[in-house]
């Protein structure tokens, strides 16, 4: 179950129409899944499959599994990511392993966001947004760490113009 509670923050979306966005600008976030949008109770709103109760009848009071609610709030809440990565590296930096105290710490992406941008939805590497992709660094790593991102992401632009300068 999540870490935090839930707060006025959480929009209700329930039974909303999707906002499209085909270029996937804002890469930041990835594109909620169809049956987010669903009105329809006892079916999960993130995996789409129906809700059942142990003894097999459908679950009309729930609408989502214990499971893909942690997911969801993973990737689309920060402050339940950043709980769940502290609880799980104690604040210890991962690089120096200093341990950073509970606010001097900054939730990093061991691969960065930038390399989902543009990429089409069904194409999309959901592990981007998973725990497993997310670090704690103390200020001063995350610092250096994002320098050495954008210095790569620069290159990385500089070799794909020149491979379309090529075409021209």
């Amino acid at each position: 179950m999540p870490l935090s509670r839930w707060t006025s923050k959480h929009r209700t979306t329930l039974g909303r129409k999707r906002k499209d966005d085909p270029q996937n600008k804002s890469y930041r976030t990835p594109p909620k899944p169809e049956s987010y949008y669903t009105s329809t109770k006892g079916q999960c709103r993130w995996c789409g499959n129906v809700i059942t109760k142990e003894d097999g009848t459908i679950n009309m009071r729930k609408s989502w599994h214990e499971q893909c609610v942690d997911e969801y709030m993973i990737i689309y809440h920060t402050r339940e990511a950043r709980k769940h990565v502290y609880k799980r590296d104690k604040g210890e930096c991962n690089y120096c392993g200093k341990n950073c105290g509970r606010r001097r710490w900054d939730l990093d992406h061991i691969r960065p966001l930038w390399e989902q941008k543009g990429v089409k939805e069904k194409d999309l590497d959901w592990s981007y947004w998973s725990l497993d992709n997310l670090q704690t660094l103390c200020r001063k790593c995350h610092k250096e760490k994002t320098k050495t991102d954008t210095a790569n992401a620069r290159k990385s632009k500089k070799v794909i113009y020149k491979r379309i300068e090529k075409f021209k």
